[in-house]
């Protein structure tokens, strides 16, 4: 494939065979003009024509060679020079063939919005680069949350989004309750408050010593200046810090700043687990996931610290599982933004290797929730196609149920899943245009309406439709089907009583055994399809219910009802609403009637 890229581009041929032996950077472009891959050499000639001449590259790289339409090269002084202009380019394109470190953001964050006069505080999953700075993520998701209270209760700093201009009358309950210095009202000046935000700053980067240090030095100087009470709030808080670091776990004797780097491999993705460790303390873990790799050699090495450190702080110093490439001249950019250059080697005894042992457990840990659980589901997917001879795997299946109360508020559901798992954004309920207590109706129209509208939107159809019932309400699903030309999409029911599968073709219902994941997975949606239906065919129900009280109030009509219901929520609420409040909702009139019945009990 390669070879005949070359033969039929006169570009890419042409600059192949001038190739200068200087250091720099080369970017691999597609027939589109697309850019593929960025990398770095030493010397452009050799690396470059690697990619053309060997037998022995990996899947990866024969694929990205045989869409490589163009080149284009950029001459460099030094290798540490053309090192420094391949990160920026990668951060700035993304190419699809470098190493993309995706961060797992299913944990919170720590939020301090550090540029603004009054930084706030909060907790946060998505991460953002708006000068803001992040800690975490946390696990459990539950430790942002006490960390960010630790953040109010010692350092006082603000959530709230209300514009500091000056303007306000009142400071909200959190400044009574001593969470806040409450910069709304000017209670604090911006200097003052600054110090409160570098405070909670050093607190959350884990700088224990220098926070303690600052603190003292606070205490001691409001005391010489005889304001005791300052002092004392300093000497408190002084106490606060110790019990709660107190209860940290050290996790390494010496106090270096130290980021350690272990990685797990699983069918072609890899997950670097990194920790981070500030003044011998475990402050911060992340997980990083790539696709695509064949070997966690020092080629990887080098290219996840490269990613990471191009948006991350450097440390003093880098452990790793196997050494990167080129660490001397990796080494010189990382120095290059540190002021000095950090140290990088593999433990080979004490606690940094348990700590190694550890981050490379946690990476191999989170492949396999991340990823078996996939495999598995695929296995009962393809068991499920076999059970019930479906032409495909059903990677999306879609589930319908009725749900009413002797033919009132008449619901159906939809739910949607994908690799055997619940695709909750896909889910989509129906209110039946009539009231009638026919499950076969109703299920056609449901059945119907969902179809038509993916036809005629030109959406995806599901490999499976799954209806909750038996014959009677598979065929009304059919007869749907049928007269909207989509006779082609896999129908199949599950009748409750015995958890049989019928299916339109098949003269005998299909037993499935119940010890089977196939029958359990057919279980899982059809549930889930009845809760969803009767979760809104309750609330439905309920809303009827107390306008059909409300109306019976003189002179309150449906839609007075409609409007009371939708500010108060509920006939308790209404009656502890003044009258000021109900004639604000629904006018002056339906606040006297109100204010009669009430009166009346």
């Amino acid at each position: 494939m390669a070879r005949s890229n070359v033969e039929k581009s006169p570009a890419l041929r042409r600059k192949l065979g001038d190739l200068p032996a200087r250091p720099g950077v080369y970017l691999y472009r597609d027939r589109e003009g697309n850019l593929l891959y960025v990398g770095k050499a030493k010397v452009l000639r050799n690396r470059v024509k690697s990619y053309f001449q060997s037998r022995h590259l990996d899947a990866k790289t024969r694929r990205l060679v045989g869409r490589i339409w163009d080149l284009e090269l950029i001459v460099c002084q030094t290798e540490l020079e053309a090192l420094v202009l391949e990160n920026n380019l990668i951060k700035e394109h993304d190419p699809p063939f470098n190493i993309m470190l995706r961060d797992d953001k299913s944990y919170p964050y720590v939020k301090l919005t550090w540029k603004e006069a009054f930084p706030k505080v909060f907790v946060t999953r998505k991460v953002t680069k708006d000068g803001s700075l992040y800690f975490g993520p946390f696990f459990p998701a539950s430790t942002a949350y006490r960390t960010a209270e630790l953040v109010y209760r010692f350092f006082q700093i603000r959530d709230c989004d209300i514009p500091i201009d000056g303007k306000r009358g009142r400071a909200c309950m959190k400044y009574q309750l001593h969470r806040c210095t409450a910069p709304c009202i000017a209670a604090v000046t911006e200097e003052a408050y600054r110090e409160q935000a570098k405070e909670a700053r050093l607190f959350l980067e884990g700088k224990r010593e220098e926070l303690k240090s600052r603190l003292e030095t606070a205490m001691w100087l409001a005391a010489e200046k005889h304001a005791f009470e300052q002092a004392a709030a300093y000497r408190d808080e002084l106490a606060q810090l110790d019990a709660w670091f107190s209860r940290q776990k050290a996790a390494v004797v010496d106090q270096e700043d130290t980021d350690i780097f272990g990685s797990a491999l699983l069918d072609g993705r890899a997950c670097v687990h990194r920790l981070v460790l500030r003044e011998g303390r475990i402050i911060a873990r992340n997980k990083y996931l790539v696709d695509d790799v064949e070997r966690l050699d020092g080629a990887f090495t080098a290219q996840v610290l490269q990613r990471v450190y191009a948006a991350e702080a450097v440390p003093a110093r880098i452990l790793v599982e196997v050494p990167p490439e080129d660490p001397e001249l990796l080494r010189d950019w990382l120095g290059g933004m540190r002021g000095t250059k950090p140290a990088i080697h593999v433990p080979q005894r004490g606690e940094k290797v348990e700590l190694l042992a550890m981050a490379q457990e946690n990476a191999t840990l989170a492949l396999e929730r991340k990823f078996e659980p996939a495999r598995l589901n695929q296995a009962v997917l393809e068991g499920l196609q076999a059970f019930l001879g479906l032409s495909h795997v059903p990677v999306r299946m879609e589930c319908f149920d009725i749900s009413h109360g002797q033919g009132r508020e008449v619901v159906a559901s939809c739910v949607v899943f994908r690799d055997g798992l619940p695709d909750k954004a896909g889910y989509r309920r129906f209110k039946m245009t009539h009231e009638q207590n026919d499950d076969f109706a109703n299920m056609k129209e449901a059945v119907g309406r969902r179809y038509r509208r993916l036809r005629d939107e030109g959406k995806e159809f599901p490999n499976l439709v799954l209806i909750d019932g038996g014959l009677g309400q598979l065929h009304a699903a059919q007869e749907a089907l049928a007269e909207l030309g989509l006779d082609q999409l896999q129908l199949a029911s599950l009748a409750k009583k015995e958890e049989l599968v019928f299916r339109p073709e098949a003269s005998e219902p299909i037993r499935i055994p119940k010890s089977s994941p196939v029958l359990q997975l057919l279980q899982r949606i059809r549930d889930e399809a009845h809760r969803f239906a009767i979760t809104y065919h309750r609330g439905l129900r309920a809303k009827r219910t107390v306008q059909t009280e409300l109306t019976k109030i003189p002179g309150i009509g449906p839609a007075t009802a409609r409007k009371l219901l939708q500010s108060f929520g509920s006939v308790a609420k209404l009656r502890e609403a003044d009258e000021a409040a109900v004639a604000g909702a629904a006018g002056p009139a339906a606040a006297r009637q109100v204010a009669a019945w009430k009166a009346g009990g």
